[in-house]
């Protein structure tokens, strides 16, 4: 089965296409590009390693579809066929016992600000902090 982006114009997904070389543990930053200048950084790393990749191992669209199976795993409500309603990212969702929005920090609040990513903007909630002690929270 082929992955599809369900709206392949929409720019980066939070945390972008991170891929991580299941042969060779090397990890590529996912906002380094979008996944097909990700898969072409693979190729040529697998390129570089002819031992563990011989020639003609995969192609450029099977390495893409690595890159989407890895995302896919994380965030499927962004592929055809996957769920409609995200609810809130994996990586911004925070149980109620750790202090996130609903929950209690260890003080006892329940009031948080979001923490906002420092490097994309201000655009991704990374984490909340709580308003009355400053405890943060992931």
């Amino acid at each position: 089965m082929s992955l599809q982006l369900k709206n392949p114009n929409a720019g980066y997904p939070p945390g972008g296409f991170p891929f991580q070389d299941p042969k060779t543990g090397m990890i590529f930053n996912g906002y380094e590009g979008n996944a097909e200048m990700i898969a072409a950084k693979v190729g040529a790393h697998r390129e570089a390693n002819p031992k563990l990749y011989p020639e003609g191992a995969g192609g450029f669209d099977s390495i893409v579809q690595e890159i989407f199976a890895q995302k896919n795993a994380q965030m499927p409500w962004l592929f055809v066929g996957g769920p409609d309603d995200p609810g809130m990212p994996p990586t911004v969702q925070v149980s109620a016992s750790a202090g996130g929005p609903g929950g209690s920090c260890v003080c006892g609040a329940t009031e948080t600000d979001p923490i906002y990513c420092p490097t994309c903007g201000g655009q991704r909630i990374t984490g909340y902090k709580c308003k009355a002690c400053g405890a943060e929270r992931q």
